[in-house]
């Protein structure tokens, strides 16, 4: 879809200029997390950690049990398509640590489990008791939980372009602010349980480098194991900044070309911004006559003064806020362009998916039910019963089953004359 020379938003384009492209939030947000972890080899490590860890647990219902029993919570699997489940597997390893560390050193013991048991959790004890795992494992769960969080809000289905354009900003602006205190928090707790578990911080030395020319004076090259570590940290952070600030720029552009209808603009804003703000509306959408929109905002800022609506109130207002305030008072034939251009912004799609990519396909999870017996008709009915599946929860089943049973009933009653 995103591609711009010869994908679907190319053929749509040929077809119609003026139509815009906006790339899903929740979809761009995962990709900011899937390059910004797979950056640093020790953090891609990390991960693969995780997911061997859950694997090991998972794989018989034995080990299940024994899990449930020590440690009193369940693991969580990683999901290449959704960052939120990343952070429900980094959180439940990163607060059960401890108990899981025992529960692996009882699994080595001879005398209680199999020979592949043992092997596996001897393999997975050390990957875990390691100073850099722990310290990740802290980075991480402090990153992802407000990457959740941001995700979650971009599955809202009401929300606007300007609402979630806010949203990840705040995100950017939370790891821009807190890129120190990530990594020494990081740290911090990765020290911290070393030293309660006794597990041995591995310190590096120094290798000395070899003069190469002559008065050329040997230094120290290499880094401890803590400066790397804060190093690829920083790095993890920096190329997760940037992807985030990168994947909206389109969102930002759109943002722009619609500034005119933003609240604190309409209601605060100079005749310079004003007319600047409708000149670069009217430069992708030439449709509307500049004079009358700008007469509008006039009147809309009359509209507003004679409900008695304060003017710092409505500055603060959304997009959604502004439009809901003009249908409650009726002011549609008196500002039509401006609610035009106000339906074009409102109806312009932050997430492909509510649902944040948990299902890619209806039409595969229906084909995959009863595949042997499915017909093309009797597939495009079960679709229709997942489109409109609102009106098929309120359905009386009694009701359709008798009305069914009398349209293919093959018995007649005969009456003898």
């Amino acid at each position: 879809m995103s591609g711009v020379h010869g994908g679907v938003q190319r053929k749509i384009r040929d077809i119609n200029p003026k139509a815009l492209f906006t790339p899903c939030a929740n979809h761009s947000l995962n990709l900011c997390g899937v390059h910004s972890f797979a950056c640093v080899p020790s953090s891609v490590t990390c991960f693969s950690t995780l997911e061997k860890l859950y694997s090991f647990f998972s794989v018989s219902t034995h080990r299940w049990e024994i899990l449930i029993q020590k440690v009193g919570k369940t693991l969580k699997r990683l999901s290449d398509t959704r960052w939120s489940a990343h952070h429900a597997s980094v959180k439940a390893v990163r607060q059960n640590v401890e108990q899981l560390v025992l529960t692996l050193e009882e699994m080595c013991d001879p005398s209680k489990e199999n020979l592949d048991t043992r092997s596996a959790a001897s393999v997975l004890l050390p990957a875990i008791c390691d100073f850099t795992f722990l310290c990740y494992l802290e980075f991480w769960n402090m990153i992802l939980e407000e990457v959740n969080l941001t995700q979650k809000y971009l599955q809202t289905p009401e929300i606007t372009l300007d609402m979630g354009l806010t949203k990840m900003k705040a995100l950017q602006l939370f790891l821009v602010e807190e890129r120190n205190t990530l990594v020494n928090k990081a740290i911090q707790f990765g020290t911290q349980k070393c030293e309660e578990m006794g597990i041995d911080i591995e310190r590096r030395g120094r290798r000395k480098v070899k003069k190469n020319l002559p008065g050329e004076i040997s230094a120290d090259a290499g880094l401890t194991l803590l400066e790397e570590l804060r190093r690829s940290m920083f790095q993890c952070l920096d190329r997760f900044i940037q992807e985030l600030a990168a994947r909206s720029t389109a969102m930002e552009n759109i943002s722009s070309t619609f500034h005119i209808v933003q609240p604190k603009l309409l209601i605060k804003g100079s005749e310079n911004e004003l007319e600047q703000a409708i000149e670069k509306f009217n430069l992708v959408y030439g449709d509307f006559d500049k004079e009358e929109v700008y007469k509008e905002v006039y009147r809309l800022r009359r509209h507003l003064s004679a409900t008695n609506t304060a003017t710092e109130e409505a500055a603060s207002w959304t997009a959604k806020n502004l439009f809901e305030f003009i249908i409650k008072w009726d002011f549609t034939e008196s500002i039509p362009n401006l609610c035009l251009i106000l339906q074009y912004f409102l109806t312009i799609s932050v997430s492909v998916q509510a649902s944040c990519e948990r299902s890619f396909s209806k039409l595969k999870l229906i084909k995959n039910y009863l595949r042997s017996t499915m017909t093309e008709e009797r597939l495009t009915s079960l679709a229709i019963l997942s489109i409109e599946r609102k009106v098929a929860s309120v359905l009386d089943f009694d009701d359709v089953i008798n009305k069914f049973s009398v349209i293919k009933a093959r018995k007649h009653n005969l009456k003898l004359v």
